[in-house]
C-alpha cells in the first residue's frame, strides 16, 4: 500500500474522495484516504502509519479539504471466542459525519 502524509494531502491538487478510518482494539485508529480512486494510508514524515486516539482526533487533520465521504470500517478476529464460525468474515463499515460537518 502506498503512504502519503497529511502535508502531501493537503499541497496536492486533488483532494481525497473518501476518508476512512480504521478502528483496532479499543482506541486506535489509523487512517487511508482514497486519492484518484486509489487507497492510501497516512503516515508521518518517518513513514511510519499515524495512529489516533479517537475518531473525532483522526478527523480534525482533514476539515476543510471538503471530504465528501467518511467511514468508520471494523474488522474483528473474535468470532470464534462469541460461539461464531471461524474464518473470514466481512468488516463493519459504518458511515460518519465528514470533518467539514461534524461540529466537535
Amino acid at each position: 500500500m502506498h503512504k502519503v502524509t497529511l502535508t502531501q494531502i493537503k499541497s496536492a491538487a486533488i483532494s481525497p474522495d473518501q476518508l476512512i478510518l480504521n478502528s483496532f482494539e479499543s482506541s486506535v485508529y489509523l487512517v487511508e484516504v482514497q486519492l484518484a480512486g486509489e487507497r492510501v494510508m497516512l503516515c508521518d514524515d518517518a513513514g511510519l502509519p499515524r495512529v489516533f486516539r479517537s475518531q473525532l482526533e483522526a478527523k480534525k487533520p482533514f476539515k476543510g479539504l471538503g471530504i465528501a465521504r467518511t467511514v468508520l470500517v471494523h474488522e474483528s478476529p473474535y468470532n470464534e471466542m462469541i460461539g461464531m464460525p471461524g474464518g473470514k468474515v466481512d468488516p463493519l463499515e459504518v458511515l460518519l459525519a465528514n470533518p467539514d460537518d461534524d461540529l466537535s
